[in-house]
């Protein structure tokens, strides 16, 4: 669970799994003053090689080698951070940060994963219609499709489905071209309209109690800023109608990050320089500081 006092900024400057761009999210939430509002410490940043567009690993994924090379320098870092008592808070980046945050819980025994995304991301890689990691990186995690990343450092899968929860998708072409075999996993998948049929605490605590099921002793809150309304959150490369309420946001993470279980959480997918105002910017650090607030009231 996370204190105020105890977290630490971890930037993962990558662009490897979308496009250049969103390398600079954690840079643009720290100028916006994230790490002060928390009382967070910023630690390290880990740098990405240089973006490639070609498709040129047998998986068809986009910058594979380089992507597994940051998950393990990331898992590094977060492992550090929670070995120290510390709540890592990992700024990226693309969705591909995903990997090295499961990896580090992974080391460390049974997690899971709450996943709050606007699209299911469980394209094989080679029938994704773009070849980067962000379109595949659920399907990767759960252990499938190429070993460099699903069985990454041995660790296959990087997160059991049934120790999974997905909240709030709302791609209707994706899910006719991936939901099937999402639904035949034993993940938990709930999506935005049947969140707001069964309520957002609701959801929340239908997530941590499919957790429990699965024995998870610690968990990765995951925050693709695609999940806000796209009125909050234009600034992201594939945009969607409707999406999360501030309020619904922060109802939802809040009581996700109030949980004891929950040991890091990382957001990705914004995209500063389709932000030049700076208003998405200032909506992605508000809904994330509601939902700290929220969490802080839900455990004093």
């Amino acid at each position: 669970m996370w204190r105020r006092g105890h977290v630490e900024i971890i930037h993962v400057r990558t662009n490897l799994g979308l496009v250049p761009g969103v390398e600079q999210l954690g840079g643009a939430l720290l100028d916006e003053g994230l790490a002060e509002a928390l009382d967070a410490t910023v630690g390290p940043v880990v740098e990405a090689p240089a973006y490639s567009r070609e498709r040129t690993h047998p998986s068809r994924l986009l910058n594979a080698e380089a992507m597994a090379q940051v998950a393990l320098r990331q898992a590094d870092a977060v492992g550090n951070v929670l070995d120290a008592g510390r709540f890592p808070l990992v700024l990226g980046g693309d969705d591909s940060v995903i990997f090295g945050s499961l990896l580090a819980l992974r080391r460390r025994g049974a997690h899971g994963l709450v996943f709050l995304d606007a699209h299911t991301d469980f394209y094989p890689p080679e029938d994704s219609p773009t070849g980067q990691a962000s379109d595949s990186e659920l399907y990767l995690a759960f252990g499938h499709g190429t070993d460099l990343i699903a069985d990454l450092d041995g660790s296959n899968p990087l997160v059991a489905a049934r120790a999974a929860a997905l909240i709030g998708h709302r791609d209707p072409d994706e899910q006719r071209e991936t939901g099937a075999a999402l639904s035949a996993t034993d993940a938990l998948v709930v999506t935005l309209g049947e969140m707001r049929e069964t309520g957002v605490e609701a959801t929340a605590r239908r997530a941590l109690a499919h957790l429990d099921g699965a024995g998870v002793d610690r968990f990765l809150l995951h925050v693709d800023a695609d999940v806000l309304d796209d009125a909050l959150m234009p600034a992201v490369d594939y945009r969607l109608p409707d999406g999360f309420g501030r309020r619904e946001f922060a109802v939802l993470a809040g009581t996700l990050l109030a949980d004891e279980r929950v040991a890091a959480i990382d957001v990705t997918i914004y995209n500063p320089t389709l932000d030049p105002g700076g208003e998405a910017r200032r909506n992605l650090t508000g809904c994330l500081l509601d939902a700290f607030a929220h969490a802080e009231a839900l455990t004093c």
